[in-house]
């Protein structure tokens, strides 16, 4: 596992990049950002933090940073319904059946799938359809796995 501190340049690139991907993400352009890099998984750290993830050409927020910080305000979620908790959890995308409600967003967006009476991060998935799209279905898969407790991503997470 190798880690370093980015650089001011690297900070820019970085904050421009989440710029389009999350315009209401809260980021102050001088907090310190790290990248830790484990086989082919890049993992960011906010103040030492698991933050974000880069998955293909996505920047996926990391659960454990969603669970402490919060994802209310800059990132759109899905609440599911109690049977479809542990397979959400478990890395199942997401079908229509299973969500009891939902913020408003758009086709490849990134939201956060939390269960329904704490209103916790259970996973993070890429939507397949627009909010308004899935609000007039009756079945199918609407969102797919990007990241879930216990995977690969959760693990380096814990162990930093």
């Amino acid at each position: 596992m190798r880690r370093w501190r980015l650089s001011k340049r690297d900070r820019k690139r970085l904050a421009a990049r989440l710029a389009e991907l999350y315009p209401r993400l809260p980021l102050d352009p001088k907090t310190e950002i790290e990248l830790v890099v484990e086989d082919d998984i890049k993992l960011y750290l906010l103040e030492g933090m698991p933050w974000m993830i880069e998955v293909g050409e996505l920047l996926v927020p990391h659960l454990l940073y969603l669970i402490k910080r919060g994802y209310k305000g800059w990132l759109p979620s899905i609440t599911v319904d109690q049977g479809a908790v542990r397979p959400i959890s478990r890395g199942a995308d997401l079908m229509r059946p299973g969500i009891i409600e939902m913020d408003e967003f758009k086709t490849g967006d990134v939201v956060v799938v939390v269960e329904p009476t704490r209103k916790l991060p259970l996973a993070v998935h890429q939507a397949l359809y627009s909010s308004t799209e899935i609000a007039s279905m009756e079945k199918g898969r609407v969102s797919k796995s990007l990241h879930h407790l216990g995977d690969r991503y959760w693990k380096l997470g814990e162990k930093i």
